[in-house]
């Protein structure tokens, strides 16, 4: 297994979408959002997405960004980007979709042996 996919800090961004709405919030999540974000945040160093299958259902999607350093993830929370892509989230496809955003830091990292 590749340890490295497992970086040391996260940023969470969990959202719930309206009912008939999902195609073109996946559109515009995945060709547009995912994109600009990974460009335009420091210390970005990329992005998954993935929809939930089991769960509470709380939220039907979740988008998970890495970075290199506790510091970048800090640097990018309060930048100016992450303040522009909330604007463009918010007249895009706020109307119809809601988020929570949460931050993570990894406190254990444990591989498989044989």
């Amino acid at each position: 297994m590749r340890m490295d996919m497992f970086p040391e800090h996260m940023l969470s961004v969990r959202a719930t979408v309206e009912s008939g709405r999902e195609a073109e919030f996946n559109r515009w999540y995945d060709e547009e959002h995912v994109p600009d974000a990974v460009r335009m945040l420091p210390g970005c160093i990329g992005a998954a997405r993935y929809k939930a299958v089991m769960g509470d259902g709380s939220h039907q999607y979740m988008a998970l960004y890495a970075f290199e350093s506790a510091a970048k993830l800090a640097d990018a929370l309060s930048g100016p980007e992450i303040k522009e892509l909330i604007k463009i989230y918010d007249r895009d496809i706020g109307a119809y979709s809601t988020r929570v955003r949460t931050t993570y830091e990894r406190v254990l990292l444990h591989a498989k042996t044989s």
